[in-house]
């Protein structure tokens, strides 16, 4: 290689070396902004229908679980160990839940509903849930007036969940902006405009055939 080949090498290591030095100082490489961004945007997608956080919610409900508070002030559920005062037993908990799952999921957010039509189910689904527990109350564990006089406030509280996911998919508004943030994250570069990953290259270089970088200058 001729003394211009040498030198235009050095360079190229140093303005490598230097946008390794540009992305470190900014806490990432230079590309790396534009995939946190679409990254952000999957953790969206897979926020909007991840339904766990809820049914785990659903789930210690069902057990009557204990919110506790240590003495640092660091709170979690605890199993009820008041038998008494635990509405369902463990049949109650796996056939309710088995329902809810059903009617708690990201088909049912995706879906289509009108406006006239969500009231409707909605009272529909309180209404069968109501009546399978009552129905099978004795199966479910229920055996005294306390459980007995607990069960309709827990049905209401499973059913507020239920009726919020059927607003999500009001007119299929979950869809469609599901859909729109698709469609701008496929559209957007990997790359900020005018970004370039080699500054020093830019202007003032003699053209040279090894150096591609000034072919179509």
């Amino acid at each position: 290689m001729t003394k211009e080949d040498d030198a235009f090498l050095a360079q190229y290591d140093k303005d490598i070396e230097y946008a390794r030095q540009q992305g470190a100082a900014q806490g990432s490489m230079p590309f790396s902004a534009a995939m946190f961004q679409k990254n952000s945007k999957q953790n969206l997608v897979e926020w909007e229908l991840d339904f766990s956080q809820e049914l785990t919610d659903i789930e210690r409900l069902l057990r009557c679980d204990v919110l506790f508070r240590d003495k640092n002030g660091r709170e979690g559920w605890i199993e009820n160990t008041d038998k008494e005062a635990v509405v369902f037993n463990q049949r109650g908990v796996n056939d309710i839940l088995r329902e809810i799952i059903l009617l708690v999921n990201k088909n049912k957010v995706l879906s289509y509903y009108g406006k006239e039509e969500i009231s409707p189910r909605v009272r529909m689904v309180g209404h069968e849930i109501r009546s399978f527990i009552y129905n099978n109350y004795e199966y479910f564990g229920i055996d005294n007036e306390y459980k007995m006089n607990n069960y309709p406030m827990i049905v209401l509280a499973i059913l507020d969940v239920i009726e919020a996911a059927y607003r999500r998919a009001l007119n299929g508004e979950t869809h469609k902006g599901l859909n729109e943030a698709r469609v701008v994250n496929q559209s957007e570069p990997l790359m900020p405009q005018n970004f370039n990953i080699y500054p020093q290259l830019q202007g003032g270089k003699k053209k040279h055939w090894f150096n591609p970088m000034t072919w179509a200058r």
